[in-house]
């Protein structure tokens, strides 16, 4: 009877399991829908995102340009991450047609596309990135276009030089090795300098429909040529603005320069142990809801933002230029320090470990190197401080100021001491009452 029992319970857990592999190994299902793309202003960059049928609601900042297009994809859901994907890569066609936005039933805007590209002075991968709308974005592409056939002209016109540079070389070798002749310096050609490729970069000039648009709440929705709303394009729609600004710090510790801090509160208290080096960069900031935020950034995740309707988050938006701290001690200013590139050495040796050295770019020890950071560096030992930015007319910037509290650690060994108190404590006890029991047995003589 058992083995029967057992038999079926492990015919039933064999099932179970072919049933759970079949089910993982089943690919998504895949439905076609009219979505809408989202690029949104974040305060620091454009992100992207996308509105599928079963987001009903679109979240954008206000006062911003934000990039809005009807698009006709293939959705399907992500049950690994909780989140909706679009195959944009096999499926994605434009729906034509305008964008009507109303606000309480009546029409307030009727948008057409409009031409535009991304720009990121920095490189795609090297910092944020600006928009540019119309005639702007197309000259500003064709500049980019322009600085692109002149980087090739230049690599060709290198190789050219490089190769004549190389031959004239050749024949003053031949030269000196059959003749003994002895060239001076001076009298060397000069290698030719190899082109730096442009180091910001402008995407191709797309079209969509530019939102900017004040607080408030709206509807949307993409007409068709003869005026008539495509099915499954009508969002509702919830323009926001930040709640407060101030200034926030990215802390980076010496010893764990990889593993950085935030301060974004001017209530916050930083604590240091001992004497420390850390180095701090500071971003101007703004205070948003959180929930709108997440919605805004994230509206492919059915939970961004969920619970958080009360709450508000700091965001670090462009980083404050040419960065002074002053450090006050008892209400005294009494060190100014500005910002300073540094660079990140690997010690050698087998031991992991780095240095963090100021970045000197006349120096042959850094030639053809990059700074690893900018920031400003302080090394505080115990005590009370303040930290505050100040602008070129020595204004304190709002939101600025932060308290730290550098602290002596007791060492460990004097930990260890303290627990023997107890144990010393009672041993003399013990000792104590031995002797006293021992006085009282001891016989009495006359």
């Amino acid at each position: 009877m058992r083995s029967r029992i057992s038999s079926i319970l492990m015919l039933v857990i064999i099932c179970v399991l072919m049933a759970v592999a079949s089910v993982q190994a089943a690919p998504p299902q895949r439905e076609k829908q009219n979505v809408y793309g989202v690029t949104p202003w974040t305060g620091k960059e454009y992100g992207g995102t996308f509105a599928p049928k079963g987001v009903d609601r679109i979240h954008l900042l206000a006062g911003e340009n934000n990039v809005l297009n009807t698009l006709e994809t293939e959705v399907y859901f992500w049950p690994i991450t909780n989140e909706y994907m679009a195959n944009w890569f096999e499926s994605k066609e434009v729906i034509g047609g305008r964008l009507q936005i109303l606000q309480d039933g009546k029409e307030i805007e009727l948008l057409e596309r409009q031409p535009y590209v991304h720009v990121y002075p920095q490189g795609f991968y090297g910092g944020g990135s600006g928009l540019l709308v119309g005639e702007a974005a197309e000259k500003k592409y064709q500049e980019y276009q322009d600085a692109i056939d002149d980087y090739w002209k230049a690599v060709t016109d290198y190789r050219e030089s490089y190769a004549a540079y190389e031959k004239q070389m050749t024949e003053i070798l031949k030269e000196v090795t059959e003749t003994g002749k002895i060239y001076s310096e001076e009298e060397l050609p000069k290698a030719p300098e190899q082109p730096e490729p442009p180091v910001w970069y402008v995407t191709g000039v797309t079209e969509a429909f530019i939102v900017n648009l004040p607080v408030g709440e709206y509807v949307i929705r993409t007409l068709d040529a003869d005026g008539n709303p495509v099915e499954g394009t009508e969002k509702k729609l919830t323009v926001f603005e930040k709640r407060r600004t101030g200034v926030g710090y990215q802390i980076i510790p010496e010893s764990k320069w990889t593993r950085s801090v935030q301060s974004d509160d001017a209530s916050q208290i930083l604590y240091l142990e001992g004497t420390r080096t850390m180095y701090l960069k500071a971003f101007h900031e703004a205070e948003y809801n959180q929930h709108h935020y997440l919605r805004m950034t994230s509206l492919e995740k059915p939970l961004a933002g969920v619970g958080a309707e009360s709450a508000y988050m700091w965001v670090h938006e462009e980083e404050v230029p040419d960065t002074k701290v002053q450090v006050l001690q008892a209400g005294e200013v009494v060190m100014e320090v500005g910002t300073k590139p540094y660079y990140v050495k690997q010690t050698p040796g087998y031991a992991l470990g780095y240095d963090i050295v100021e970045f000197d770019a006349e120096s042959d020890e850094f030639a053809g190197r990059r700074p690893s950071f900018e920031a400003v560096k302080l090394e505080l030992g115990p005590g009370s401080y303040q930290i505050r930015v100040v602008d070129a007319s020595g204004q304190v910037l709002k939101g600025s100021v932060r308290d730290i509290r550098s602290v002596n650690v007791v060492p460990m060994w004097q930990l260890y001491l303290l627990s023997l108190v107890p144990l010393v404590v009672g041993l003399v006890v013990v000792v104590r009452r031995r002797n006293l029991r021992m006085k009282a047995a001891k016989p009495i003589t006359a």
